[in-house]
């Protein structure tokens, strides 16, 4: 276990702990951490007793936090380093595979801010891993200068008076999206009888099937990880596999699902934006979109299509997102009708839902 204070050169710099058992492992993450003057390592742990103690003493900004380790384990330490840290942020990484995936999804459950996946055998390659490493500590590192004044929910609280019925509802998300998705799909219990449900979160396909299954249980919606060529209903749940873009398509038998290996979009596959575009197009005026936690502007150019189609647009606020980067962007380029908590989102959509049943109702009495 090591620490050392920051340099005059890393001053203002985030603060960054190490902590995973592979000294390679280690190796490589300083390598690419010493080279970002943004970034200052403090110390590295083998194991998850370590980190906390050495968590308490450097008090670091961010932790990257391997799940499988000797003596304690990541989802061991995670609640004690919370404890002690609560403005921590805390990456959690581990080799791809569907024991690791389940296991990191409770890490997020728990409350850590996102995952990271570790290059391995047949997985993600080393410079893949660089890539999503520095993104991902650069998004969750607090500000070094005095942040803007974040954009206020209440700035935006004008009525939403839906002239349609909303009959498909989207929620996109990243970094943090877990967690939002799952404090927002009780709100749509209520609602099954009346619209479909497609989530676009950017994610890995080990974790796709546990995150589906997870979000249909809490909404009480069928459904689960979209399939090629599924035919669209009311009252079920469809989310984007990992690795693979979605989008919605007319064929003879009615609106279904296509799935697609294309390239990447924002560094991203699933991606929010093709989805959201296929989305605007087929539902027009009874569509809604939140645009949720999450780094990058994806989602940003879809959610203003589903806006130009006469839909309606959510974004969740600063203050509330784990990273204000994709509804940061959906506010900025004028697509946003309403910037909400994520406390009150869940109300938010329960209202709009509601007006439109009893719109609908109205119309088709």
């Amino acid at each position: 276990m090591v620490g050392h204070e920051p340099t005059a050169s890393s001053a203002g710099a985030a603060r960054v702990i190490l902590v995973d058992d592979s000294a390679i492992v280690r190796g490589l993450m300083r390598r690419w951490i010493d080279a970002d003057g943004r970034l200052n390592i403090v110390g590295t742990a083998s194991n998850g007793a370590e980190a906390i103690d050495l968590a308490k003493k450097m008090q670091p900004d961010l932790i990257i936090l391997d799940l499988e380790m000797p003596v304690m384990d990541g989802v061991s330490a995670l609640p004690h380093l919370l404890k002690a840290l609560p403005q921590c942020k805390i990456l959690v990484a581990s080799t791809l595979s569907t024991r690791n995936a389940k296991i990191s999804l409770e890490a997020i459950r728990l409350g850590a801010a996102d995952y990271l996946a570790k290059p391995g055998v047949g997985s993600i390659s080393k410079s893949d891993f660089e890539r999503e490493l520095m993104a991902k500590l650069h998004a969750l590192a607090p500000k070094s200068t005095t942040r803007n004044k974040p954009i206020s929910s209440g700035q935006q609280q004008s009525a939403l008076s839906p002239s349609q019925p909303i009959t498909g509802l989207t929620l996109v998300a990243s970094t943090g999206g877990p967690l939002a998705l799952s404090q927002l799909m009780p709100h749509l219990r209520a609602f099954r009888q009346q619209i479909s449900v497609f989530v676009v979160q950017h994610m890995p396909a080990h974790f796709t099937p546990l995150l589906a299954k997870d979000l249909c249980a809490l909404s009480h919606f069928d459904g689960g990880e979209a399939v090629h060529g599924q035919a669209i209903s009311t009252g079920q749940l469809y989310v984007a596999p990992g690795d693979y873009h979605m989008r919605l398509a007319s064929e003879t038998t009615g609106l279904e699902l296509h799935l697609d290996q294309s390239p990447p979009v924002h560094f991203c596959r699933p991606a929010a934006d093709p989805f959201l575009t296929s989305f605007a197009k087929h539902y027009g005026p009874q569509g809604a979109v939140c645009v949720l936690t999450g780094m990058g502007s994806d989602g940003a150019a879809g959610a203003l299509a589903v806006r130009q189609a006469g839909g309606w647009v959510f974004a969740q606020d600063q203050q509330s997102s784990a990273v204000w980067g994709m509804p940061g962007a959906a506010v900025a380029n004028g697509s946003a009708h309403k910037i909400v908590g994520l406390a009150q989102l869940g109300h938010e959509l329960e209202i709009l839902l509601s007006q439109s049943a009893g719109q609908k109702a109205g119309r088709y009495a």
